[in-house]
């Protein structure tokens, strides 16, 4: 007795064919959710990093005696702060007066960090809809003690 297959002709490579599609997009959405993990991971360092700068400069009457400059202070606490991203890349900005600050006003400081997007930038047609790098900032305000 001779055995005969159930398949119509023509559809033998159907279900590989659509496995294959349901591979390359659970795949997709698997490394979109790498991306954001490592983003919003550099999101927490910078927004970190920016409060211990935004104290170190709110304190530096303080700590320092007046010694040294606000701006060096607060940029060498969040450059501590972010070691585990590339220093040179992040730009931090004290959008006060520093000469005039007292005691009470506000000391403003904003750390910019351009991530760049390792898994974006290496798919072909995505790197081209998706702006690398990514820009983290963020902006704290304290009061100047």
């Amino acid at each position: 007795m001779l055995w005969r297959s159930r398949r119509k002709s023509g559809q033998e490579g159907q279900a590989l064919v659509e496995t294959a599609f349901m591979i390359l997009a659970v795949l997709l959405l698997l490394m979109g959710i790498i991306e954001f993990g490592f983003i919003f991971y550099t999101y927490v360092r910078v927004s970190n990093a920016t409060r211990e700068g935004a104290r170190a400069g709110s304190l530096w009457l303080m700590t320092t005696g007046g010694t040294g400059t606000l701006t060096d202070t607060v940029q060498t606490a969040v450059r501590a702060e972010v070691a585990a991203i590339e220093n040179d890349d992040i730009v931090v900005v004290i959008e006060n007066n520093v000469e005039d600050l007292k005691a009470g006003d506000t000391i403003t400081v904003t750390a910019t960090y351009d991530y760049p997007l390792p898994i974006v930038s290496a798919l072909p047609i995505i790197k081209d809809i998706i702006d690398s790098p990514f820009p983290v900032s963020r902006t704290v305000v304290m009061r100047f003690q």
